[in-house]
């Protein structure tokens, strides 16, 4: 744990391929409220290629290695001006470096617990978070809505389209269970899947939760006024609209997979046709030209994830995305819906 201290364990593998540690109370205790703490779970276990381990005589970490790679962490281990993700940084470079793997999770104490209320798909403006907590009445809390998906951004995108902040306080509630509420200004967001993140702002006081949220934008009436698309330098089937399809919200970013594989919605098969429209609506098409989807035109509908050794055209004939692998196209993605900026 990289909080001032290294200590090391060697922790069994189960058959299935888990493993457990636990935290009792005292050590759960002794975690910073100020600084992230960290375990590091290394494979394979220690001895190997490179490790850290606790000199029982001198109480200090001792990095295992070769060369100048171990003495350069053991000084940053040994640096206590360091803050604790950079050490962590540290560690997962000789790790990895050594032909290990690893991974870091990093753990704040915490002095009280908060829910959030489940909040359904609602669409963007006032946005009411609520919720029970145990810290005392009067502590001031942070609310934020972010987006869950990161994804491409136009040059100086104004991403208050993906954030909304605000506040509430602690009001008394019955049997040392207090109560929590804020309203949030959601209006200018894209539509997508959120994050709603509350957190205490007393520097005293560890707190903290997260839950979600889908904001749908109201569809445009409009249908015509889109991006450009140069229609004639596209080899398309005629694309038949399924009226009956109403629209859902992705479940992720797009990702182009083998036909009858498809597990979530957001999985497209190859040779499929995305039109997201100028109403808001991103209508899927086999390629024959028959909807057999239709989604929100959301934040997860920007991004694709494609296979090892696909081509990306972007640009050619307009706002269109053509993905080719083995130089056959296995997605047409045309974006005729306009992006806020």
């Amino acid at each position: 744990m990289l909080d001032g201290n290294i200590t090391t364990t060697i922790i069994p593998v189960n058959q299935d391929g888990t493993f457990q540690v636990t935290l009792d109370s005292p050590k759960t205790a002794l975690l910073s409220r100020n600084f992230s703490s960290a375990i590091v779970v290394q494979y394979p276990s220690p001895p190997d290629h490179f490790t850290v381990m606790l000199n029982a005589t001198s109480g200090e970490a001792v990095v295992t290695g070769s060369g100048r790679t171990a003495a350069s962490l053991l000084a940053h281990l040994h640096d206590a001006g360091t803050y604790p993700t950079t050490q962590a940084d540290y560690l997962e470079q000789g790790i990895t470096a050594a032909g290990n793997s690893d991974t870091i999770y990093f753990l704040n104490g915490v002095d009280a617990w908060i829910t959030i209320d489940p909040v359904g798909p609602v669409q963007p403006g006032a946005l009411t978070v609520r919720g029970s907590t145990s810290l005392p009445a009067g502590t001031p809390l942070s609310i934020t809505v972010i987006t869950v998906n990161t994804h491409p951004t136009p040059k100086n995108y104004d991403f208050s389209h993906e954030i909304a902040e605000g506040n509430a306080v602690v009001s008394s509630g019955i049997q040392a269970v207090n109560q929590y509420s804020g309203i949030i200004d959601t209006s200018r967001l894209n539509t997508g899947k959120y994050h709603i993140i509350v957190e205490t702002r007393d520097e005293n006081l560890q707190a903290n939760a997260m839950s979600s949220v889908d904001i749908i934008a109201t569809l445009h009436s409009n249908t015509k006024n889109g991006n450009y698309i140069n229609w004639s330098g596209l080899s398309l089937p005629t694309l038949v609209v399924n009226v009956t399809l109403s629209p859902v919200m992705l479940e992720g970013e797009w990702r182009i997979v083998p036909p009858g594989t498809q597990v979530t919605n957001n999985e497209v098969p190859y040779g499929s046709i995305i039109d997201c429209a100028p109403d808001g609506i991103c209508r899927i098409y086999n390629p024959s030209g028959i909807q057999f989807l239709a989604v929100y035109d959301s934040n997860e509908a920007h991004s694709i994830e494609v296979p090892n050794g696909a081509m990306v055209d972007s640009g050619t004939v307009g706002n269109v995305t053509l993905v080719k692998l083995g130089g056959e196209v296995i997605l047409t993605k045309i974006d005729e819906y306009p992006r806020a900026s």
